[in-house]
């Protein structure tokens, strides 16, 4: 009797193991809100009914995922960077981007739903003690809260997008190189020697909608995809925020995908990634601003927004394709520069691609936590500037002259 006993408890360990590793594969396949008991079963290999026999349901699921596998690898990752961020040197940051060149599904996974919980409660619940412990603590091991802490924050987004973007994309060695060459010079500087810069309240990113139907709808499905995420923003949810009925939208949109990308591609076009507006982002105190205004609760809608877009995007080509032509405007106009080395091309890739990966960063955890309001990101946007322009201000230069004077990316 015990001998079956401890049998039949070895065979639930292995099927609890299989399920949990299943479901990583199913979050990163399909996505959090695609996520089935059913399809989970499928990927462990298990008997129909074993993974239904384990949990309820699937927020069950997720808890359990959450509390006895990624909880771990989110701090695991959150702790490297506010070790880099107090005491930085080439072991602490390297050890940070040793973690990132191992990412594990699991830290994919960690990510994917750490920024999905706000809009499941049952998910939000488990997740909730992980970011006041970390996210939003004021520990004695961090005294100076507005400084280690808020670099270490910092840090934490920018490895957030980096993972987060890679996993989606693919990976880029070299540029990993660069990037942490730029955040271990940053998180070396005196932050004393950068003062507070006084900055304004951003505008809202995304203003109400005037009479324009197309703009209507866009403002509607920036709200219902913002707050429900994609699958749930159904376009009987996004016409009754506009006043119009399904039919009325698809008079102009073959489907929900190609509304969202619409609405994605106008709220691209007025963004700060435009090309005639980056090349102003290297003056100082710009990135301050950026970053402040990436993380301003006025911009709270498109922030949500945007994160959900880049959720959504794993099981969407539609949405894959608008993002990267997003990502990839400012990059598309290299080739089109002269009197530039490849090697010159190269570099001035990397810094626009650390100034982006900045700011996605913070507008992603901008959505989990309010700690990014009350940040001072003079004291990390600065040294950051300063970094970026150590070696490579005549490649600014000469970017900023040729856009002026051809009109490139215009």
């Amino acid at each position: 009797m015990t001998r079956d006993r401890r049998a039949r408890s070895a065979r639930a360990v292995a099927n609890d193991q299989a399920i949990l590793e299943a479901a990583i594969s199913e979050v990163l396949r399909a996505g959090v809100d695609h996520l089935s008991l059913h399809s989970v079963g499928l990927e462990a290999g298990l008997t129909h009914g074993a993974s239904y026999a384990r949990y309820e349901d699937v927020d069950e699921l997720l808890a359990d995922l959450w509390n006895s596998v990624l909880c771990a690898r989110a701090v695991m990752m959150f702790e490297l960077c506010m070790t880099a961020a107090e005491a930085p040197s080439a072991e602490s940051v390297g050890a940070l981007f040793d973690f990132m060149r191992n990412t594990t599904p699991a830290d994919v996974a960690s990510i994917r739903v750490l920024l999905t919980a706000r809009r499941i409660t049952t998910l939000h619940e488990v997740v909730e003690p992980f970011i006041r412990s970390y996210l939003e603590r004021e520990s004695s091991r961090y005294p100076d809260v507005s400084v280690t802490f808020m670099r270490g924050m910092l840090v934490f987004a920018v490895m957030i997008a980096q993972i987060f973007v890679n996993a989606q994309f693919g990976w880029d060695r070299d540029y990993q190189d660069v990037l942490e060459t730029l955040l271990r010079e940053t998180l070396e500087s005196d932050p004393r020697r950068f003062v507070e810069v006084v900055l304004p309240i951003p505008p809202p990113a995304i203003p109400e909608p005037g009479d324009d139907l197309k703009g209507q709808l866009a403002y509607a499905t920036f709200r219902v995809v913002g707050e429900s995420g994609f699958t749930r923003a159904t376009l009987s949810r996004i016409g009754r925020r506009a006043n119009r009925t399904p039919g009325a939208i698809n008079m102009l949109y073959h489907s929900k995908e190609d509304l969202v990308v619409d609405a994605f591609q106008s709220l691209m076009r007025d963004r700060w990634l435009s090309v005639v507006n980056f090349v102003e982002v290297l003056e100082e105190g710009s990135i301050t601003q950026l970053l402040y205004s990436s993380a301003s609760r006025e911009n709270a809608l498109r922030q949500c927004f945007i994160l959900e877009i880049g959720l959504a995007a794993v099981h969407s080509e539609k949405l894959q394709i608008a993002i990267l032509s997003g990502m990839g405007e400012l990059e598309a106009i290299i080739p089109q520069l002269s009197n530039m080395s490849d090697d010159e091309k190269d570099r001035l890739r990397y810094l626009i691609r650390s100034t982006s990966f900045l700011t996605i960063g913070v507008t992603f955890l901008s959505t989990v936590t309010d700690s990014m309001v009350y940040t001072n990101y003079n004291q990390f946007a600065e040294p950051f500037r300063r970094a970026i322009l150590k070696d490579s201000a005549p490649l600014w230069s000469e970017l900023r002259r040729q856009i002026s004077e051809r009109g490139v990316g215009r």
